[in-house]
Protein backbone atom coordinates (compact mmCIF):
# COMPACT_ATOMS: atom_id res chain seq x y z
CA UNK A 1 0.00 0.00 0.00
CA UNK A 2 1.06 3.66 -0.94
CA UNK A 3 2.60 5.54 1.92
CA UNK A 4 1.76 9.23 2.84
CA UNK A 5 5.04 11.81 2.37
CA UNK A 6 4.40 12.22 6.31
CA UNK A 7 5.66 8.49 6.79
CA UNK A 8 9.01 9.28 5.41
CA UNK A 9 9.76 12.41 7.79
CA UNK A 10 12.45 10.99 10.26
CA UNK A 11 12.78 14.34 11.66
CA UNK A 12 12.20 18.38 11.25
CA UNK A 13 14.44 20.44 13.22
CA UNK A 14 14.45 24.46 13.32
CA UNK A 15 17.75 25.81 12.21
CA UNK A 16 19.66 28.22 14.11
CA UNK A 17 23.02 30.49 14.05
CA UNK A 18 26.41 28.87 15.00
CA UNK A 19 28.54 31.50 14.66
CA UNK A 20 26.90 34.74 16.17
CA UNK A 21 25.81 36.21 12.87
CA UNK A 22 22.18 37.44 13.46
CA UNK A 23 19.72 35.92 11.56
CA UNK A 24 17.13 37.73 9.01
CA UNK A 25 14.57 34.13 8.04
CA UNK A 26 13.59 31.43 9.89
CA UNK A 27 14.56 27.66 8.36
CA UNK A 28 13.43 24.20 9.15
CA UNK A 29 15.05 20.94 8.51
CA UNK A 30 12.97 17.72 7.59
CA UNK A 31 15.48 14.30 6.99
CA UNK A 32 13.62 12.28 4.89
CA UNK A 33 14.23 8.10 5.18
CA UNK A 34 14.70 5.93 1.96
CA UNK A 35 11.32 3.09 2.77
CA UNK A 36 8.21 2.73 4.76
CA UNK A 37 6.95 -0.18 5.16
CA UNK A 38 8.88 -2.11 2.36
CA UNK A 39 7.68 1.41 0.25
CA UNK A 40 10.34 3.18 -0.90
CA UNK A 41 10.47 6.93 -1.28
CA UNK A 42 11.35 6.37 -5.08
CA UNK A 43 8.06 4.64 -5.48
CA UNK A 44 5.63 7.04 -3.32
CA UNK A 45 7.72 9.93 -5.26
CA UNK A 46 6.84 8.12 -9.30
CA UNK A 47 3.22 8.24 -8.41
CA UNK A 48 3.62 11.89 -8.28
CA UNK A 49 5.61 12.53 -10.78
CA UNK A 50 2.22 12.55 -13.95
CA UNK A 51 0.89 15.48 -11.62
CA UNK A 52 3.43 17.82 -12.10
CA UNK A 53 3.95 17.46 -15.78
CA UNK A 54 0.50 17.49 -16.71
CA UNK A 55 -2.91 19.30 -15.48
CA UNK A 56 -5.30 16.48 -14.37
CA UNK A 57 -7.93 18.04 -16.54
CA UNK A 58 -5.85 16.61 -19.26
CA UNK A 59 -4.98 13.39 -18.04
CA UNK A 60 -9.12 13.05 -17.24
CA UNK A 61 -9.86 14.21 -20.63
CA UNK A 62 -7.29 11.59 -22.53
CA UNK A 63 -8.99 8.69 -20.65
CA UNK A 64 -12.51 9.84 -21.19
CA UNK A 65 -12.04 10.27 -24.75
CA UNK A 66 -11.39 5.92 -24.84
CA UNK A 67 -9.38 6.04 -26.97
CA UNK A 68 -6.38 3.81 -26.30
CA UNK A 69 -5.45 3.51 -22.74
CA UNK A 70 -2.04 2.44 -23.37
CA UNK A 71 -1.32 5.14 -25.46
CA UNK A 72 -2.87 7.38 -22.50
CA UNK A 73 -0.77 5.48 -19.94
CA UNK A 74 2.24 6.34 -21.79
CA UNK A 75 1.45 9.77 -22.50
CA UNK A 76 1.06 10.59 -18.62
CA UNK A 77 4.56 11.30 -18.49
CA UNK A 78 5.50 11.99 -22.07
CA UNK A 79 6.90 15.44 -20.93
CA UNK A 80 8.95 14.40 -18.72
CA UNK A 81 12.57 14.36 -18.78
CA UNK A 82 15.24 12.13 -20.31
CA UNK A 83 18.44 13.17 -19.11
CA UNK A 84 19.62 12.34 -15.49
CA UNK A 85 20.82 16.32 -15.12
CA UNK A 86 17.21 17.27 -15.60
CA UNK A 87 15.95 14.00 -13.49
CA UNK A 88 17.34 14.89 -10.53
CA UNK A 89 16.41 18.37 -10.79
CA UNK A 90 13.17 18.05 -11.53
CA UNK A 91 12.39 14.98 -9.19
CA UNK A 92 13.86 17.15 -6.51
CA UNK A 93 11.22 20.51 -7.16
CA UNK A 94 8.82 17.78 -7.24
CA UNK A 95 9.69 16.72 -3.87
CA UNK A 96 9.41 20.22 -3.02
CA UNK A 97 6.02 20.76 -4.22
CA UNK A 98 4.87 17.72 -3.08
CA UNK A 99 6.01 18.18 0.18
CA UNK A 100 4.51 22.24 0.44
CA UNK A 101 0.84 20.00 -0.48
CA UNK A 102 0.92 17.20 1.60
CA UNK A 103 2.87 18.40 4.62
CA UNK A 104 2.43 22.46 4.75
CA UNK A 105 -1.68 22.45 3.60
CA UNK A 106 -1.18 24.39 0.42
CA UNK A 107 -2.97 23.57 -3.10
CA UNK A 108 -0.87 23.57 -5.87
CA UNK A 109 -2.20 26.95 -8.38
CA UNK A 110 0.14 25.59 -10.97
CA UNK A 111 3.78 23.92 -11.53
CA UNK A 112 6.63 25.37 -13.72
CA UNK A 113 7.50 22.12 -14.93
CA UNK A 114 3.84 21.63 -16.96
CA UNK A 115 5.02 24.91 -18.74
CA UNK A 116 8.51 23.23 -20.02
CA UNK A 117 8.73 22.96 -23.96
CA UNK A 118 10.90 20.16 -24.54
CA UNK A 119 11.83 16.98 -22.53
CA UNK A 120 15.25 17.87 -21.27
CA UNK A 121 14.35 21.56 -20.43
CA UNK A 122 13.85 23.90 -17.85
CA UNK A 123 11.54 26.48 -17.71
CA UNK A 124 12.06 29.72 -15.77
CA UNK A 125 10.23 31.95 -13.50
CA UNK A 126 9.42 30.65 -10.24
CA UNK A 127 9.21 26.99 -9.51
CA UNK A 128 5.55 27.14 -8.78
CA UNK A 129 2.41 29.06 -6.79
CA UNK A 130 0.05 27.37 -4.07
CA UNK A 131 -2.80 28.47 -1.99
CA UNK A 132 -4.64 28.12 0.94
CA UNK A 133 -8.07 28.25 0.57
CA UNK A 134 -9.30 27.27 4.14
CA UNK A 135 -7.91 31.16 5.20
CA UNK A 136 -9.81 34.51 5.38
CA UNK A 137 -8.22 35.91 3.05
CA UNK A 138 -6.60 33.21 0.88
CA UNK A 139 -2.73 32.81 1.81
CA UNK A 140 -0.61 32.60 -1.17
CA UNK A 141 3.08 30.81 -1.44
CA UNK A 142 5.56 31.36 -4.23
CA UNK A 143 7.83 28.52 -4.28
CA UNK A 144 11.43 28.57 -5.01
CA UNK A 145 13.61 25.05 -5.36
CA UNK A 146 17.18 24.76 -5.59
CA UNK A 147 18.65 21.01 -5.59
CA UNK A 148 21.49 19.25 -5.41
CA UNK A 149 23.58 15.79 -5.97
CA UNK A 150 26.78 16.93 -4.30
CA UNK A 151 29.11 15.56 -4.24
CA UNK A 152 30.23 13.70 -7.31
CA UNK A 153 33.42 12.41 -8.70
CA UNK A 154 33.45 15.55 -10.93
CA UNK A 155 32.80 17.76 -8.16
CA UNK A 156 33.88 16.56 -4.89
CA UNK A 157 32.81 20.05 -2.48
CA UNK A 158 30.07 19.13 -0.29
CA UNK A 159 28.74 22.83 0.52
CA UNK A 160 26.30 24.63 -0.80
CA UNK A 161 26.44 28.31 0.30
CA UNK A 162 28.41 28.97 -2.63
CA UNK A 163 26.18 26.92 -5.54
CA UNK A 164 22.27 26.14 -4.70
CA UNK A 165 21.76 28.65 -1.86
CA UNK A 166 23.97 31.42 -3.24
CA UNK A 167 21.64 31.01 -6.75
CA UNK A 168 18.42 30.90 -4.47
CA UNK A 169 19.25 34.52 -3.33
CA UNK A 170 19.58 35.73 -6.36
CA UNK A 171 16.55 33.87 -8.20
CA UNK A 172 15.07 35.71 -5.04
CA UNK A 173 16.70 39.00 -5.53
CA UNK A 174 15.19 39.23 -9.01
CA UNK A 175 12.06 37.93 -8.84
CA UNK A 176 11.27 41.02 -6.07
CA UNK A 177 12.96 43.20 -9.04
CA UNK A 178 10.53 42.23 -11.34
CA UNK A 179 7.01 43.34 -12.41
CA UNK A 180 4.47 39.84 -11.24
CA UNK A 181 2.11 40.98 -14.33
CA UNK A 182 3.58 37.85 -16.21
CA UNK A 183 3.31 35.53 -13.31
CA UNK A 184 0.01 36.27 -12.13
CA UNK A 185 -1.21 36.19 -16.04
CA UNK A 186 0.21 33.01 -16.51
CA UNK A 187 -1.26 31.41 -13.14
CA UNK A 188 -4.64 32.67 -14.10
CA UNK A 189 -4.95 31.23 -17.40
CA UNK A 190 -3.67 27.72 -16.38
CA UNK A 191 -5.65 28.06 -13.09
CA UNK A 192 -6.58 24.14 -12.54
CA UNK A 193 -10.58 23.38 -12.64
CA UNK A 194 -9.88 21.04 -9.49
CA UNK A 195 -11.22 24.21 -7.42
CA UNK A 196 -14.74 25.42 -7.12
CA UNK A 197 -15.93 27.87 -8.93
CA UNK A 198 -16.28 30.26 -6.24
CA UNK A 199 -12.55 29.25 -5.44
CA UNK A 200 -11.48 30.14 -8.92
CA UNK A 201 -13.31 33.78 -8.65
CA UNK A 202 -11.61 34.60 -5.80
CA UNK A 203 -8.61 33.61 -6.83
CA UNK A 204 -8.50 35.31 -10.40
CA UNK A 205 -9.23 38.34 -8.57
CA UNK A 206 -6.54 37.86 -6.22
CA UNK A 207 -3.49 37.46 -8.80
CA UNK A 208 -5.38 40.13 -10.80
CA UNK A 209 -2.38 42.79 -10.38
CA UNK A 210 -0.92 43.94 -7.84
CA UNK A 211 -1.43 40.63 -6.74
CA UNK A 212 -2.23 38.74 -3.31
CA UNK A 213 -1.93 41.04 -0.13
CA UNK A 214 -0.98 37.84 1.77
CA UNK A 215 1.99 36.22 0.14
CA UNK A 216 4.49 34.70 1.19
CA UNK A 217 7.87 33.56 -0.65
CA UNK A 218 9.09 30.03 0.64
CA UNK A 219 12.82 29.25 -0.44
CA UNK A 220 13.16 25.16 -0.62
CA UNK A 221 16.73 22.81 -1.00
CA UNK A 222 16.59 18.91 -1.17
CA UNK A 223 20.01 17.67 -0.91
CA UNK A 224 21.76 14.99 0.08
CA UNK A 225 22.12 14.44 4.28
CA UNK A 226 25.89 13.58 4.55
CA UNK A 227 26.32 17.22 3.24
CA UNK A 228 24.84 18.99 6.17
CA UNK A 229 26.90 21.79 7.90
CA UNK A 230 26.69 24.40 9.71
CA UNK A 231 28.30 27.12 7.83
CA UNK A 232 25.55 26.91 4.71
CA UNK A 233 23.24 26.69 7.67
CA UNK A 234 24.82 30.31 8.65
CA UNK A 235 24.63 31.76 5.49
CA UNK A 236 21.07 30.60 4.42
CA UNK A 237 19.45 31.84 7.42
CA UNK A 238 21.69 35.59 7.54
CA UNK A 239 22.51 36.11 3.65
CA UNK A 240 20.48 39.19 2.75
CA UNK A 241 17.50 39.60 0.46
CA UNK A 242 15.58 41.97 -0.92
CA UNK A 243 12.74 39.35 -0.63
CA UNK A 244 11.60 38.48 2.56
CA UNK A 245 11.20 34.49 2.44
CA UNK A 246 11.24 31.70 4.99
CA UNK A 247 13.73 28.20 3.85
CA UNK A 248 13.02 24.52 4.61
CA UNK A 249 15.49 21.83 3.90
CA UNK A 250 14.53 18.56 2.66
CA UNK A 251 17.17 16.02 2.94
CA UNK A 252 17.47 12.76 1.63
CA UNK A 253 19.79 9.74 1.26
CA UNK A 254 20.80 9.92 -2.18
CA UNK A 255 19.22 12.42 -4.61
CA UNK A 256 20.88 10.96 -7.77
CA UNK A 257 19.72 7.39 -6.72
CA UNK A 258 15.82 8.87 -5.81
CA UNK A 259 15.40 10.17 -9.33
CA UNK A 260 16.88 7.27 -11.09
CA UNK A 261 14.52 5.00 -9.12
CA UNK A 262 11.18 7.42 -9.34
CA UNK A 263 11.72 7.85 -13.18
CA UNK A 264 12.79 4.49 -14.00
CA UNK A 265 9.19 3.26 -12.53
CA UNK A 266 7.86 5.16 -15.93
CA UNK A 267 10.42 3.80 -18.14
CA UNK A 268 9.55 0.18 -17.13
CA UNK A 269 6.03 1.51 -18.10
CA UNK A 270 7.00 2.89 -20.83
CA UNK A 271 8.84 -0.18 -22.32
CA UNK A 272 6.08 -2.69 -21.25
CA UNK A 273 3.75 -0.59 -23.22
CA UNK A 274 5.17 0.06 -26.56
CA UNK A 275 6.70 -3.78 -26.31
CA UNK A 276 6.14 -4.86 -30.18
CA UNK A 277 5.42 -0.96 -31.20
CA UNK A 278 6.27 -0.78 -34.79
CA UNK A 279 8.45 2.13 -35.96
Amino acid sequence: MASDLKNYIVTETTLTISNGTKSVRSGVRSILKDEHNNYTLGKHLSGQLPYYYRTVESILLDFEAEHSALEATIDLVSTAPNSPKFRNSHCGEILCAHFVESQLGYRRLYSKLTMTTSEDTNAHKMDGLFVRTTSTPFEYLFLEAKTSILPTTKSPAKTHRSGILKKMIESLNKFHDEDPRFELTRIRENLQKAFSEQDQTLIRKDLTPPGPINMQLLGMSVTNEHTVNSDDDNFILSEPCAAAFGYRAITVTNLAELSKEAYGYWDAVKDALTLGKTT
